[in-house]
Formats: C-alpha cells, sequence, structure tokens
C-alpha cells in the first residue's frame, strides 16, 4: 500500500502482511500524524521522503521493516518510533538509512529536522544497522537500547560492507541531539566502568556518535565503541565522558580508533616521572571533533579502556593531539577511569604511562669548607626538574638539623647549575653539618648527602678568634669555648654594666680546646662584660654577654 494523501491517525491501525517488506508504507509528500494515545504499526519498510512530507508522531509508531528517509522530510512531536519485529520478520536484522536527523546544530532541532522524538529498539537479534554513507540518525529526546526481550546496539555501517575494524570506517552517525547531560537519555545501556566488558557488550553505539552539548556546560558520556571481539582485544565497549564548564562546542562527534599511535619526545610530568610509554599503539585512541570546528571551553576527559593490552605503568595521564596537555600533574595510577582536566578543544586522546621516576635535582657535589670567619657551603647539579627551591639545614651533631635558608633553583633546567651559602653564624673549633633538601613544585623533596667543616683559628695565637661564647643572648646558662695552642694559666672576670667585678676565677687550660660551662641565672637581665686574661703574657681578650 503506497499512502500518497494526508492522514490522521487517531486509533490503532495496522497492516498485515505476508511477505517480509511487504505492504510497505510509503510517504511520497504527504502530511501524516499519529495523535496521542494512536498506534501505527507497520509490518513491511517504512518510506518518508519529499520536502512536503512532514510526519507528527506523539503516538507510536511501530516498524517491522526497514525505515528509509530523504534529506528533506521533516518529522515533529513527542512520541515513540519503535524498531521491533516480533510478529514478522523475526530473525532478521533491520536496518534504518538516509536523513533521520537534525540537519545541522542544536539551533536546526525543529526547524530542518528528520530527528526522532523517543527511539526504542526491539530486534530480536539485538542489531539495529544504520547505513548509507553519511546517514545520520538523531534523537530529540532518548533512545531505548532494551525495549525488547534482547538489548540492542546501533551499528553505523551497512553490514553488506563488511563491518569496519576502526571507527573512522563506519560510514553513518547517530546522534543524541538531547543536550541534557549524563545518560539518562540513553536507556538501557550496558555501560560498566571496570575496564573489562567483555561479554557484555551490547547496549551501546558501535561505529560513530554524536551529542548535543549544552551551553553553560555538564557531564557527557559517550556510549561508543567497536564490534566485540573477546577479552584482549581492544574492542567492544570503549567508553568515555567529558565534563564541560561554559562551552559554545554544540555538537560533538567522537570514535574510537585502535592500535593508532600517540607517541612524542619523552617528557617529564606527573610530579617527576618520564613520559615514555605511549598505550596508543597497544590498544588505540579516542578521537572526537566539534561541528563547529572552532569551539572553545576547557574540560576534563575520563577514559575507561576496554579489555586493554598495556604493559604496567606506575602512573599514567591521557595525552591530547600526540602531546602533554591539560592540567599540569593531573596523573593517575590506572588507565582504568583515567581523568584530566584542563582540556581545550578537540581531536585526539590516548593514554601515556611511566615507570621512570626523575627527582627533583641531578646532584653533582656538595661541599662545606672554614673560611676565616664563616663557613661555604657549596653544591653542584646538572639538572632540575620542576624545581621549587632549596633548603639548607644545619646540625652541631650530626643528626638533628634545622632549618637556616632557603635558596631560589632556575626550577627545570637540563644545563648545570651551582649554588652556595655563607653561614657567618657559626663559632670556632665546633664542627657543623650541612645537607640540602630540593623541593619540587609538588612538595615531593630530595636530600643530598651530610657534609660537615669548621673554623679554626689559622695563626694559633691567643686572640679573639680563640673564644667563643654561646648562646649570647642568654637567659640563664652559657658556654665558654678557648681554643688555646699550648698550655696556658688564665683569668676569668665578669664585669656588670657600671663596670664593678662580680665573678673572678683562675684556670689552667691545656693545648687544645677547652669548653666551660657557666650561668648567669642568679644575676639581674643586662649587659656583662667577660675578661678571659692570659697571666703569662697579660694579653686581655673581652667578650660581651647579654642576659634576657
Amino acid at each position: 500500500m503506497k499512502l500518497l494523501c494526508s492522514l490522521t491517525l487517531m486509533s490503532c491501525v495496522s497492516f498485515i502482511a505476508s511477505a517480509q517488506h511487504n505492504f510497505e508504507f510509503y510517504n511520497n509528500g504527504s502530511v501524516v500524524t499519529v495523535e496521542a494515545g494512536a498506534e501505527l504499526h507497520v509490518w513491511g519498510d517504512f518510506y518518508m521522503q519529499g520536502a512536503s512530507a512532514t510526519l507528527t508522531n506523539n503516538g507510536l509508531i511501530k516498524v517491522q521493516g526497514h525505515s528509509y528517509s530523504d534529506n528533506n522530510f521533516q518529522q515533529r512531536g513527542t512520541g515513540v518510533f519503535r524498531i521491533q519485529n516480533s510478529d514478522i520478520n523475526a530473525g532478521e536484522t533491520q536496518l534504518i538509512s538516509g536523513s533521520y536527523a537534525v540537519r545541522g546544530g542544536q539551533a536546526q532541532i525543529g526547524v530542518n529536522d528528520g530527528s526522532f522524538y523517543n527511539l526504542e529498539l526491539a530486534n530480536d537479534q539485538g542489531i539495529v544497522y544504520l547505513v548509507g554513507t553519511g546517514s545520520v540518525a538523531d534523537v530529540r529526546s532518548s533512545v531505548n537500547f532494551g525495549a525488547g526481550p534482547v538489548q540492542n546496539r546501533i551499528i553505523t555501517h551497512d553490514i553488506a560492507l563488511g563491518i569496519p575494524a576502526n571507527g573512522s570506517g563506519y560510514s553513518a552517525v547517530f546522534g543524541m541531539m538531547n543536550p541534557t547531560a549524563g545518560l539518562t537519555n540513553f536507556l538501557n545501556n550496558t555501560i560498566t566502568m571496570n575496564g573489562n566488558m567483555s561479554g557484555l557488550d551490547v547496549g551501546y553505539v558501535q561505529g560513530k556518535l554524536r551529542r548535543a552539548i549544552n551551553p553553560a556546560g555538564g557531564v557527557y558520556g559517550f556510549v561508543q565503541g567497536l564490534e566485540p571481539a573477546g577479552a584482549g582485544a581492544q574492542r567492544g565497549v570503549q567508553y568515555s565522558l567529558m565534563d564541560f564548564g561554559a562551552n559554545n562546542y554544540n555538537v560533538i562527534t567522537g570514535y574510537f580508533q585502535t592500535g593508532l599511535s600517540n607517541a612524542f619526545a619523552p617528557a617529564v610530568e606527573c610530579s617527576g616521572y618520564l613520559m615514555n610509554y605511549f598505550g596508543g599503539v597497544d590498544h588505540g585512541q579516542w578521537i572526537y571533533n566539534d561541528l563547529s570546528g572552532s569551539g572553545t571551553g576547557t574540560y576534563e576527559m575520563r577514559v575507561w579502556p576496554q579489555d586493554d593490552n598495556f604493559t604496567p605503568q606506575s602512573i599514567w595521564l591521557i595525552s591530547k593531539d600526540n602531546s602533554i596537555q591539560g592540567t599540569v600533574n593531573d596523573c593517575g595510577p590506572s588507565p582504568v577511569g583515567l581523568d584530566r582536566a584542563g582540556f581545550n578543544g578537540f581531536s585526539q586522546f590516548g593514554v601515556v604511562g611511566s615507570t621512570d621516576f626523575f627527582l627533583p635535582v641531578e646532584l653533582i657535589n656538595i661541599n662545606a669548607n672554614g673560611i676565616e670567619d664563616h663557613i661555604a657551603v657549596t653544591w653542584n647539579v646538572a639538572s632540575e626538574t620542576n624545581l621549587s627551591h632549596y633548603e639548607l639545614e644545619r646540625s652541631e651533631d650530626g643528626l638533628q638539623f634545622q632549618h637556616i635558608a632557603s635558596i631560589n633553583g632556575v626550577g627545570t633546567t637540563t644545563s648545570a647549575q651551582s649554588y652556595g651559602y655563607d653561614d657567618f653564624d657559626v663559632r670556632y673549633f665546633t664542627q657543623y653539618y650541612y645537607r640540602v633538601k630540593s623541593v619540587d613544585i609538588d612538595g615531593d623533596i630530595e636530600i643530598t648527602p651530610v657534609v660537615s667543616a669548621s673554623i679554626q683559628n689559622s695563626s694559633g695565637a691567643f686572640d679573639e678568634h680563640a673564644v667563643v661564647v654561646f648562646p649570647n643572648p642568654t637567659s640563664a646558662d652559657f658556654a665558654i669555648s678557648i681554643q688555646s695552642s699550648v698550655e696556658r694559666s688564665i683569668k676569668l672576670e665578669l664585669f656588670n654594666a657600671i663596670g664593678q667585678v662580680i665573678e673572678t676565677q683562675t684556670l689552667h687550660l691545656q693545648k687544645g680546646n677547652t669548653l666551660l660551662n657557666c650561668s648567669l641565672a642568679d644575676k639581674a637581665d643586662g649587659m656583662y662584660l667577660l675578661e678571659i686574661r692570659d697571666t703569662d703574657s697579660n694579653q686581655v681578650i673581652t667578650k660581651r654577654i647579654v642576659k634576657n
């Protein structure tokens, strides 16, 4: 039967046929309306074509043959279009061909539009083909992969031409033009997020999928992949999602391509790892493009590789266009559920890994030397990677270290660098220990070996350099370190601020260093003078001590 006139369906209309594709529904330019509550059952094929052909479906259309259209007809309404071979054509797959599409971006929804509102898939073989080079089947509300007893998937290619091994070979595109974020408009999909969906590869789009994106953003999953082929085959569902901020991408189309290399020159990332394993060769990449080709807006990308063959790695990141892009150090321990933020624009995405960790610096040497009145600490490095700064630490026992200085580094360089610090806050004849912490931009540290040095009185004379008082100022107790090149007798006298002698003591010093423990605990706060007199030469060394 061919329909050549205007038809309004207000109740269930059935066309009973005895052959697979007989009694087709053929509209070559008429206006057809299926009102709410009405049903149109077509036992054969369904045709819509012609510039004046309009289908307003507010009820249910069930087609048990194939569905064809051209690039002119218009489809309206909020009803259901069900592809189901429950009464006839059992055991055969069904196809969609032509332009059941929003012909353009989101602005063309309802204007230049042949798309379905609710599409239900209920073929008893679990497959509905979308055939014809350039054919598009769009949905404005939802697609139901499980409207019948067997879950269906959509294959965006003609089975007669052979199923392509990769997404780039699929000739048609299935679209979700409902810009609502999430997966609620993909009913009864079988997406799992464990990285291994062997045996579960139903309820998805095999080939190319496009989605309308809300300018305000949101999380958009791409329920797509390749033909199921079992564990380790890098096929089946290759799920990914994108979390958008404000954007103007409008419509994004994607597919998956196996064995597509994402190699680039090894680079340091993920807080110091040399990223040198490229998973595209072993697995493949996700390819995405926006309709305009020039959309902008930042987003986060997340991927769930199916049945991967990746070599084990310590750290992973998502690459974009065979390079490291996005948020610095946004990495993860596994390629399954891996995410990375800060992307802008579209092309291809793969995963990269590494087991080689680079420390913040490559140390050449570190030295400490006593020079007259200070100790000079120097260190040299061959390279720096994501370095924040250096921290110099000092100890008097080699065990307990205290921070004494911060020194800025270059940051990232492969050229040798030299650094140094002069420590004047030291005493003569005291051994000091030094070490340097290199701190990267994430706060990770590397500590150098410990070096030591002291200041010696090079002349050996009994002069002011031979005597050190510490701590000074003091709250009570202090010590006097006296270095003598010979045995000698000395007299100690402590004077208060008005010049009165308040303590006197005579001692005999051995050759070498003598340490005297003293106290001002019973004295008032203020300034005191300590005179140390060599009784043989009458030479006097004076030190000022402050108690507070």
